[in-house]
């Protein structure tokens, strides 16, 4: 009995206490008990103090200080996209570019070529580079300026590119002795470094003597790297006496057309950097960039201080466990409570950064911002997303530091819960339990499987509400010059991804020129036609272009300033409707001055024979729906502009189709809807909706791509020709919202229509 009186003393001090002062305060405890919760306070709140700037430098360094930040916000701004299909597009930018010799839509049209997004990223990762350094305390200062280095090596790769591959071919002479035969080579390398073709050339066999003393002489024109490359080739080239392979291989390495105009390009920006004439401390002012300025100031000292807080908090953490035990009290849920007063403490603190350090640069949105209009927007959006992400990261630190000490909390409670419940009745126990775990089980069940009993739905063209519409009922974005596109480095380019690219972003039917390789006199008769300014930022290229090549190219205009090969990328078409298999896809074959037998070779060859659909016999007959031919497999029509092979799936398109002019320069030239050429009443109408002048306008595409332009159109031509376009063709198709103008034209809903895009 004594020990049961002793063991419940030990249980009870404040019971027991509370009897020996008469009863008078039965809570009160002894005096140092007032002293030991103080005590608790204060390390709580030390705990608070030093988590605060932890959570801040735990956020900065996976933002601000992380240059993987930058280019994740960029991405998710699209910008780089962006600077294509908004920001070139601006009429800013045709005024910046009004004092240039040429037009500025040529320049336009072309500067995704020179300036590709690679090239783009790879300048901005540099600014990016100097933000990191200037706040992490390495630079004193952030100067934004442009390494324009990348650019210059990109116009002078457009000549190795598109100067045709036997660019010294020509007549031969012969001549009696090696010195001659080695001035002669050297000669035409100045003709061609000029950019002139070499009249003739110069005939001897060599001995492998001769070839060994020769080969350094014209070795010596091109940087070592190059040496290295070409020098086993051009020895055997110039020892087997094809001296014209030995130009060719070298020729565009000499070439020295780009080299001059870039030279004079550096010599008016007085180098190879643009200084956008902009400083961080031109900004001091704006409170984000004071706080950008104090985490520059404190940034080295930054692994300092976070050892030092971690460790006085872990000290405090460990004090708080020390003196619940002393004090009674669980030990988990003391350390847990200081914890959760952490979490709430920064997040106090979260709200309150967020009320005093705003988004410097939103200021670029309004009237005043010294740049052009959609060039601002794109960094309007980059910062809002810089700062989604800041946000995301502390609120996740945040939450997971609550996180942490409610489930301490919560475990302390259940252990102390299920050490009584171990008490209760087993029935009682079974029940609960079946009670809590059913509609866990439920919940879980669901979210794992939320469409396991829906019903599979049946798309064509990405909708089910297209499928038993016939082919000829329905609208497609079609891309004019599809395969003149900038990705593929054309010159004069019409459209920006390439042609599978064009697919996925919802492009169901590619207006292409297929061609033979361009003779040398058919590119001085394109030339001639040019404007002047135009041919003359044009010729340099082209100049000496007198190569051939075997097979069948997409080509526009000129095959040395852009070409891709047709079964290769035909072969590419093919994967794609492999990889989408309810899409139905139309070539239109323009300029087609091939044999028919070459184009459906070509379509044999890329393995497309089985997909082909063979129109009806009769022009006005009728067109299966989207849903048999994507049954049959036969969903890819091919139409030619002046091939006809009847019986075959190679037909005439103006057997079966009208279309629109196409040589529209004017807004107001797209506002009817004349017929052009094909038969009135034709079941299919080809909507040629583009403007051109110089060159492809992106200018012109944003304003002839948006949706009403199109969709009012589109009406005029119901009205006039009593039918809605069957194919809507436009420059440009990722400016504007010519999908959307389609999307509107099939009277697709709107889920439907964000759908649309392959």
């Amino acid at each position: 009995m004594n020990a049961v009186s002793q063991g419940a003393d030990e249980r009870e001090p404040s019971v027991r206490t509370g009897r020996a002062t008469g009863g008078a305060q039965p809570a009160a405890g002894p005096p140092h008990t007032g002293r030991r919760r103080a005590t608790h306070l204060g390390l709580v709140a030390l705990v608070v103090v030093c988590w605060l700037p932890l959570v801040v430098i735990l956020t900065a360094s996976r933002t601000v200080l992380n240059p993987a930040f930058y280019s994740q916000s960029l991405a998710r701004a699209h910008a780089y996209d962006r600077i294509y299909t908004e920001v070139l597009p601006d009429p800013a930018v045709d005024t910046l570019l009004a004092g240039l010799p040429i037009d500025s839509s040529l320049v336009t049209a072309n500067l995704r070529t020179v300036l590709p997004p690679a090239t783009v990223q790879e300048m901005t990762d540099e600014q990016i580079t100097r933000i990191v350094d200037y706040l992490r305390a390495r630079t004193g200062d952030v100067e934004l300026a442009v390494d324009l280095r990348p650019i210059f090596g990109n116009i002078s790769g457009l000549a190795n590119r598109y100067i045709a591959g036997e660019l010294g071919a020509g007549t031969s002479y012969r001549v009696a002795s090696v010195q001659d035969f080695t001035h002669g080579v050297l000669t035409a390398l100045d003709d061609i470094a000029a950019g002139r073709p070499p009249a003739s050339l110069p005939s001897i066999e060599l001995t492998p003597q001769d070839t060994d003393r020769i080969l350094p002489l014209v070795l010596d024109r091109v940087d070592p790297a190059t040496r290295a490359r070409v020098g086993p080739e051009l020895r055997a080239l110039l020892r087997s006496g094809d001296v014209a392979g030995a130009l060719a291989l070298i020729g565009p390495q000499v070439f020295q057309g780009d080299e001059r105009a870039t030279a004079r390009l550096q010599a008016s920006l007085h180098g190879s950097t643009l200084d956008l004439g902009l400083r961080l401390s031109d900004l001091r002012d704006s409170p984000a960039i004071t706080a950008i300025d104090r985490l520059h100031d404190v940034a080295a000292t930054l692994t300092w201080v976070t050892v030092l807080l971690s460790l006085i908090m872990a000290g405090a953490l460990a004090g708080i466990v020390v003196l619940a035990g002393r004090r009674g009290v669980s030990r988990v849920r003391a350390a847990a409570g200081a914890v959760i007063a952490a979490g709430l403490g920064a997040a106090l603190l979260g709200a309150v950064l967020r009320l005093t350090l705003p988004n410097p640069l939103t200021s670029l949105a309004g009237p005043r911002s010294p740049l052009p209009p959609r060039a601002s927007a794109v960094l309007v959006d980059f910062s809002r997303h810089a700062y989604g992400t800041v946000e995301g990261d502390y609120l996740r630190v945040v939450a997971w530091t609550l996180v942490v000490g409610l489930a301490a909390a919560g475990l302390s409670l259940l252990v102390a819960v299920s050490a009584r419940w171990s008490r209760t009745g087993r029935r009682r126990r079974v029940a609960t339990a079946f009670a809590l775990a059913v509609p866990v089980m439920v919940t879980v069940t669901w979210t794992a499987f939320p469409g396991a009993a829906a019903e599979p739905r049946e798309l064509c063209e990405s909708s089910p509400s297209l499928c038993d519409r016939r082919y000829d009922q329905v609208t497609y974005l079609a891309t004019h010059n599809a395969m003149a596109n900038s990705e593929d480095r054309f010159l004069g380019p019409s459209q920006d991804p390439t042609i599978v690219h064009q697919l996925d972003s919802g492009v169901r039917t590619l207006l292409i020129d297929v061609h033979h390789w361009t003779p040398p006199a058919q590119v001085e008769a394109y030339l001639a036609t040019l404007p002047p300014a135009t041919r003359a930022a044009l010729a340099p290229l082209t100049r000496g272009a007198v190569s051939t090549r075997p097979g069948v190219w997409l080509c526009h205009n000129l095959c040395q300033l852009g070409s891709l090969d047709l079964v290769t990328e035909l072969g590419r078409v093919r994967d794609w409707m492999a990889r989408n298999p309810t899409e139905v896809v139309t070539l239109i074959i323009q300029d087609d001055d091939v044999p028919a037998s070459e184009i459906a070779g070509g379509v044999a060859a890329a393995g497309l024979a089985g997909m082909v659909a063979t129109p009806p016999d009769d022009p006005h007959g009728r067109w299966p729906t989207l849903r048999a031919m994507i049954d049959s497999g036969r969903r890819l029509v091919v139409f030619t502009e002046r091939q006809d092979l009847p019986g075959t799936f190679l037909r005439g398109f103006y057997r079966y189709a009208a279309d629109t002019p196409f040589a529209a320069k004017r807004p107001e030239d797209l506002r009817g809807c004349v017929r052009n050429r094909g038969a009135a009443g034709a079941g299919l109408l080809l909507m040629n909706h583009w403007l051109t002048d110089a060159a492809p306008s992106r200018r012109a595409a944003l304003t002839s791509n948006a949706a009403d332009t199109i969709v009012g159109r589109a009406e005029r031509c119901r009205a006039e020709q009593g039918r809605t376009p069957t194919f809507v063709a436009v420059d440009f198709s990722t400016i504007g919202s010519a999908q959307a103008a389609v999307d509107r034209l099939n009277r697709l809903p709107a889920s439907a229509a964000s759908a649309t895009g392959g």
